[in-house]
């Protein structure tokens, strides 16, 4: 079981770096043009998605320059549905505008997997409309075989100004398991990661090429990675 999983991974990992490769150069290059301009570089999603920003985010070989929005109501951390049911609210999208004060400079990345919910897809309209960059992670093939929950019938990657494809299955979870009715084996948690990895690499190398600094965080278990971070954090969260 453990090779056979290990093997449909990594299938989706070769295929994504066979597919997905240029399309992340490009967002990766936009997100540095913005920083440049003085954008903010936002990462969202919700439910097991809020995990892939989490990536993003405050660890060891992470960027300083991401700012995540992480609700504890849309993580899975006060109830296993509470954060499915607010996802298909849209209109929490427009309390989270508000939370955050976007311009128009800034970019917003966000992770879904099924791209159908009506909130995800809410927001990535209203940071369009105010002239935001936006960018979905999301899984095309499950996507384009369901239904949306948004008014208009909209789905995440027809909304955004880029869409990097996770190029999972319908339904995430890949694996037979022998007397278990449906499949177990999501891969979208583990490509998420991936993905987000390799997009902060990519953000990383382009600024350097233009000579700014990357501000990379340390490991904070390391000795020396307390005295940096706290550099960083200073110039950058203000802590």
């Amino acid at each position: 079981m453990q090779e056979q999983f290990a093997q449909k991974m990594i299938e989706i990992l070769n295929l994504f770096t066979e597919t997905q490769s240029e399309n992340m150069k490009t967002v990766a290059d936009i997100i540095v043009d913005r920083i440049k301009e003085g954008g903010r570089f936002f990462v969202f999603g919700t439910g097991h998605s809020h995990m892939v920003g989490e990536e993003f985010y405050a660890r060891a070989g992470g960027l300083a320059c991401v700012q995540l929005i992480a609700p504890m109501e849309l993580t899975l951390g006060e109830h296993p549905l509470k954060s499915t049911q607010i996802e298909r609210i849209a209109e929490y999208a427009h309390v989270i505008m508000m939370q955050y004060g976007f311009k128009d400079k800034d970019i917003i990345l966000i992770s879904s997997n099924s791209g159908r919910n009506a909130m995800p897809v809410e927001l990535a309209m209203a940071c369009h409309e105010l002239g935001m960059c936006t960018i979905a992670f999301t899984n095309l093939k499950h996507s384009q075989v369901v239904t949306s929950r948004h008014s208009r019938g909209l789905k995440l990657y027809q909304v955004c100004d880029y869409v990097i494809d996770n190029c999972g299955v319908v339904g995430d979870a890949m694996m037979e398991v022998k007397g278990v009715k449906g499949q177990m084996g999501a891969s979208s948690s583990l490509i998420g990661m991936f993905m987000a990895q390799t997009l902060s690499m990519l953000i990383a190398q382009k600024l350097a090429e233009v000579g700014i600094e990357p501000p990379v965080f340390l490991s904070a278990n390391v000795d020396e990675g307390d005295a940096w971070n706290q550099k960083i954090m200073s110039e950058y969260y203000h802590i």
